[in-house]
């Protein structure tokens, strides 16, 4: 049993004052929450989506939902979907593209499941078409993991093709099983907005030794000149052994092959779980899941020729095993960093006298892009949780997730340009039986409201041992069907303060004004400590008070400062400012 302490350790950045966060659970009777992605509006709203689906207690019965909530999470509609005879439909990924959600999953047709896209209108979760997909033939079972929206070239005719790519796996076994008979197969699959097919590759690695099959596509990332591919392929070691290799794949917008990077590193299993573009530098930066070190890493890739590049190149090793990566985002503190989120594998932890364990606990880490050196602080937020099992996507079947990565966050820039982070996690309270969707609003400096420790990461240097992939274009047919959309009664609470590592008074005061010249007021009068630092962390200036209600800063220099305070209750709040 571990027992876990909040630190507070004063990072280079701090951000606004901690009452802009929330955490937030939603409980829908009987039922438990699975598969939570996030997506921001994009339609001049602060407002985002959540997908997923609900499932009842034995795990095999799904019907897949949406909700859209404003930037404090309040809902605005919560709605499910269902086919009156096409059972087992499951969203697994979401974008939005203007006033219209994109959702791609798969449905059972006729005993086989297929890859489908439903286009859903954003202000009110009607559904206004969907149609699913015949990967190859009509005996293949297939699903869609990723969807994104681009407006790149589809035909090379040099007009722009507005539509959706989605990629996913096809298999000749119904469920998820990585020894089918050498056929899973990855494919992407292209559309228009009105959901016609204008191309579809498959992606398979050879592998002639066992039965063992590991092409998946989980991620699609659109760079200046094609789409680079992640998931995993069928790699073979030296020593003859065959494991799950990272997939690093790169094809045209026309879907032809660029280049291939695919590898192997660690010692049983590898998957790249998503990636992000760096335009300024033409660089990849891949996130990689490991099974020789329990973590996850980073590959920088040169996006023209497919090489890596070594000295940005690493992966993670911590205080404890099993944190894996799910999202790979732009940093909202600095161009120059990176912000990685996923989730814990399992976490034992104390707070108020009692224990508590939870799966899937999310983790976030901010890095530098040149080094994968840690900047700031690296939180995991802990919350009771236990993965129901009997679901063939359970995160934690195996050491980490074979295939299925989902969107968890989302670094999100409001109408006002306040930037912050949202993220997706799962509580299942000790006399809870059924799970619950937990939806966190964090500030740049990535601490959630409610309960969290600090996590120290440190990047090490990564090995690559190539392996083969290869794409062909492949046939298949599409069929329109109706999918139905019924309102979801639901509750909500607050982060529960039963669990207190750390507790926040919900009437903590903020600083204000923001800039300032002369003084930095604090709105109530209960605040007893603070401490003032300079832009690159030196400590300033430091108090101790019975009743601190203003902070001298006209001696200052113009620039950026930070205040950390604590509250008569133990809150403590960071807040950055701008001296004048």
């Amino acid at each position: 049993m571990k027992t876990r302490l909040l630190f507070i350790v004063i990072a280079v950045l701090f951000t606004l004052p901690i009452q802009a966060q929330f955490q937030k659970t939603f409980t829908v009777s009987n039922q438990n929450f699975h598969d939570l992605n996030l997506e921001p509006t994009h339609d001049n709203t602060n407002d985002f989506i959540v997908a997923g689906n609900l499932f009842d207690t034995s795990m095999q019965n799904e019907v897949p939902y949406l909700q859209r909530l404003d930037q404090n999470g309040t809902v605005i509609w919560f709605k499910s979907y269902s086919h009156t005879s096409l059972v087992h439909a499951r969203f697994f990924d979401l974008i939005v593209v203007g006033n219209t959600i994109y959702v791609t999953g798969s449905i059972d047709v006729s005993g086989t499941k297929r890859v489908f896209i439903s286009q859903i209108d954003a202000s009110n979760g009607n559904v206004v078409a969907t149609n699913y997909y015949t990967i190859v033939g009509a005996s293949f079972n297939s699903r869609g993991l990723k969807i994104i929206h681009t407006n790149s070239d589809a035909n090379n005719d040099a007009v722009p093709d507005p539509g959706l790519v989605v990629g996913g796996f096809f298999s000749d076994c119904y469920a998820v099983n990585t020894s089918c008979m050498f056929n899973n197969l990855g494919f992407v699959l292209r559309t228009d907005l009105n959901l016609n097919i204008l191309w579809t590759e498959e992606l398979d690695a050879s592998n002639t030794i066992n039965s063992l099959e590991y092409d998946f596509v989980n991620g699609i990332t659109e760079t200046t000149d094609g789409f680079f591919i992640t998931g995993s392929a069928t790699g073979t070691t030296t020593g003859s052994l065959i494991q799950q290799a990272v997939l690093a794949y790169k094809i045209d917008f026309q879907g032809n092959f660029s280049w291939d990077s695919s590898y192997i590193f660690g010692n049983s299993s590898d998957s790249s779980a998503d990636a992000y573009f760096d335009i300024g530098t033409n660089e990849i930066y891949m996130l990689v899941n490991y099974s020789i070190s329990h973590y996850f890493g980073v590959t920088v890739l040169n996006n023209t020729t497919g090489a890596i590049v070594p000295s940005k190149s690493w992966y993670a090793s911590g205080q404890d095993l099993d944190r894996y990566g799910f999202r790979i985002m732009e940093s909202g503190n600095s161009a120059n960093n990176l912000v990685i989120s996923g989730y814990d594998r399992d976490e034992n932890w104390s707070g108020g006298g009692a224990s508590f364990f939870g799966q899937s606990n999310i983790i976030v880490y901010e890095f530098a892009k040149a080094t994968g050196a840690q900047v700031g602080t690296s939180y995991q937020y802990l919350v009771p949780h236990v993965e129901p099992a009997g679901d063939e996507f359970n995160f934690w079947t195996g050491q980490f997730p074979t295939m299925y990565f989902p969107d968890m966050s989302q670094f999100i820039v409001d109408t006002a340009g306040n930037a912050e982070y949202y993220h997706v996690g799962y509580r299942t309270d000790p006399s809870a039986t059924f799970t619950s969707a937990e939806i966190f609003r964090t500030p740049l400096n990535l601490r959630n409201e409610c309960e969290n420790l600090v996590n120290m990461l440190n990047p090490n240097a990564a090995g690559f041992q190539f392996t083969t992939v290869t794409s062909a274009g492949v046939p298949n047919t599409s069929q329109a069907i109706t999918l139905n959309a019924v309102s979801v009664s639901f509750t909500e609470s607050m982060c529960d303060p039963t669990l207190p590592v750390q507790e926040f008074n919900k009437n903590t005061g903020y600083f204000y004004p923001n800039p300032a010249s002369e003084y930095i007021h604090y709105s109530t009068n209960d605040l007893v400590s603070f401490n003032l630092y300079d832009f690159s962390g030196k400590l300033l200036k430091t108090e101790k008070s019975e009743d601190i209600q203003q902070i001298f800063i006209g001696n200052l220099n113009t620039g950026m400062y930070f205040i950390q305070g604590e509250d008569v209750h133990g809150n403590l709040m960071t807040f950055r400012f701008i001296k004048e």
